[in-house]
Formats: structure tokens, sequence, C-alpha cells
């Protein structure tokens, strides 16, 4: 009998997409949680002015950490949607919604929120790094809150640290980042062009803001230059990134490339594209809090097992440090050879600390920007 007779009362759906074998993302922790305002949850009252906060157990694309990435909406759906400027921390793996336009939530109004979970490989949604899609767990994706009546005084944050701090604490002082086996030109030569590039390792050189600008900034990192395409899990993107190689040249990046794929070590205002980053991410050391309070002044940052998103605490016991499982899959995705910083001639590795991986998270996401 044909197989299309055998099947005639059957449901064809079309097949599930491409996708990584990492684990789904879940969300971990969320401010305004469901029920938030509605007298059911103590101690919880959003503000006119609420930061929508989010929380995952895996790192994400950085890509689809976006204002489609979530629908809120009171009365109809699309109804008084507010505008957003998104925020994706890396170090926390917290993304936030802030809002936009100096137009603040409607008081007293019930808003609806829902996270939009991608299903196909174009779709909208939050992806980690691997294409794993959102999915939902103990943590709903979607649910309710209502609006008080007075914005919440908010102060404005300390201003990133600066380049030369980055250099001199981050790099060389916690990193332990000196010497001609750690990244610094040798024979007290100096870096003028690009062609200069070749002398130090990996092409990197963290010894002064000048040469940590010239050899890092929108350059693609050597151990990600692997062509647009090279497996796993295609995700579209909206902009076409613009890249600048070690000769100089530009090179335009289509939509679709897999992440990681020919990432630039720096990427201004992107930490979570900036390969530098993830080099720091994939050591185990540099979650580690600062030894001493005067170690740099970079520790009166938040310590290991403390959050740098006041509304979203973390839980009593938990810190920051990955599970050795996501840091494995970070490595086999896209993050090639060992962790910085690098070990001295002596085979000693210094560690950044966790203040030291947020530092320079903030100073990328700030605009990384170096004065001449």
């Amino acid at each position: 009998m044909p197989l299309a007779l055998t099947c005639g009362g059957c449901d064809v759906g079309k097949p599930e997409p491409l996708r990584a074998p990492g684990p789904d993302v879940h969300v971990v922790g969320m401010f305004p949680r469901d029920g938030c305002g509605t007298g059911l949850l103590e101690a919880c009252t959003v503000p006119t002015n609420a930061t929508i906060t989010i929380r995952f157990d895996r790192f994400l694309d950085p890509a689809t950490v976006n204002r489609q990435a979530i629908s809120v909406y009171t009365g109809e759906r699309g109804l008084g949607s507010p505008t957003y400027e998104v925020v994706y921390d890396p170090v926390e793996r917290v993304a936030e919604f802030r809002l936009g336009g100096n137009r603040p939530y409607e008081p007293n109004k019930l808003y609806q929120y829902e996270l939009v979970v991608p299903k196909e490989p174009g779709d909208y949604g939050i992806r980690a790094f691997d294409g794993a899609p959102l999915a939902e767990a103990d943590i709903p994706l979607r649910g309710s809150f209502v609006i008080s009546d007075e914005p919440e005084v908010v102060q404005p944050p300390p201003p990133a640290p600066s380049c030369d701090l980055i250099v001199s604490d981050v790099f060389r002082k916690l990193g332990r980042c000196a010497g001609s086996e750690c990244h610094r030109r040798g024979n007290n030569q100096t870096l003028d062009t690009m062609a200069d590039l070749g002398d130090a390792p990996h092409q990197l050189y963290l010894d002064s803001p000048a040469t940590f600008t010239l050899s890092a900034y929108d350059r693609v990192a050597r151990q990600t230059d692997l062509g647009d395409f090279s497996g796993g899990n295609p995700q579209d993107r909206s902009d076409a990134v613009v890249y600048v190689d070690q000769n100089g040249s530009r090179t335009v990046v289509s939509p679709g490339v897999r992440f990681g794929v020919r990432m630039a070590l720096v990427a201004p205002s992107s930490p979570g594209a900036s390969y530098l980053l993830y080099k720091l991410l994939i050591g185990r050391d540099n979650y580690q809090d600062c030894s001493t309070p005067t170690e740099s002044e970079l520790c009166s940052l938040p310590g290991p097992c403390e959050t740098a998103h006041p509304s979203l605490p973390l839980p009593k016991g938990e810190c920051l440090e990955p599970p050795e499982d996501e840091l494995t899959r970070l490595r086999e995705w896209f993050v090639r050879g060992a962790p910085m910083p690098r070990a001295d001639s002596s085979g000693q590795r210094g560690n950044v600390r966790l203040q030291g991986l947020r530092a320079l998270a903030q100073f990328i996401a700030a605009g990384a920007t170096c004065e001449d």
C-alpha cells in the first residue's frame, strides 16, 4: 500500500532545526519575577523605571540578546510595548532590558511578559553561543507584574576602568603579563604598524595602551580565523560585521556566520563578542577573589560570590564560576589553546581575578577607548 495511504491520518510535522550538542538555555534568576507588585510576593515592588534583569545558566550568543527576545505589553499583545536598550554581561551571564527613550512604565498597570523561544534557525529568541535555544525550566518564561507609583532612585554607575588601568592592573599587576614571553615586544623595539605584529606571541601586545589598541581593536583573533562557515549551527544575524586583519585589510563578515568565527580580540562596546575576554573566561583561576584589597584598585569591584546587578542577588552559597562542562563547551566550540594569562618562562601563571574579568568587560562595554 502506498505510504501516503498508510499515513492518511498522521500529523506530519516540520523537522526540528539543526542544533548544537549543548543543553538548552534556562533562566535561573529574574527581576521582576512573575507576580511582583500584585501583593502575592513579599518585598517585591516594580518601580516605573525598572530594568528587567535575567540571569542564564549558559554563555549566550550576544546577537540573540536583543529587543526582539522579549515581549512586554499591557492590555492587548503589542500595545503599550516599551522600547529597550539591551545589555549583555558575559561575566555573570546576565541580560538587562533597560527602558529607553525616557518612557517609564505606566504606574499601577499590569504588564505581561514573555521570553521568546526560538524554534527555527532564523527565529528571534535567546540562544547559547553554540546555538542551543532557550527552554523553560524552574522559572517560567512568561508571567506578569504590576508597576508601582514611583520610580527608583538610581545612582549613576561609576566610570568604566580606563585603558591605562586595564593595561597596568588587569594585564600586568594581576595577570603578571610582563616580559617577552607574555605578549610584550622584546629588544625595546617600537610597534608602529600592523606589519610588526608578527614578533609578539599570538600577535598581541599588552604592554602599553598604544600597542594594545593597535594589536587588539577590531582585529580578528588568529585562533578564530577559520573562514565564515566552519560547522555548527549557523545563526542569522541582522547586521554584517567589519573586522580588520593583520595587514589592515577590512573584511565584511556576512550574516549567518557561526558564533566565534572570525571574532575580534576586542570588539568595542561588545564584551560578549570579544575573543580576548573569552580567553580569560575559560581559565578557572580567573574566577578567584583578590588575595588582598590592596592588590589592585580594581579589587573594590564585586567579588566572585557577589553580583553587579543589585536587583538580582546570587542565591546564598552560589558564586559566578561556571560549571566545568560549560567551560569545556566553550573550548570545543571556538576558544582555542590555553587560557590566558600565559605562564611565564618559569612556568608561573598569574590570574586576573574575577574583578579583572569585570573590569575588562566594563571597559569593552564602554567603548574600549584608549587615549593617544
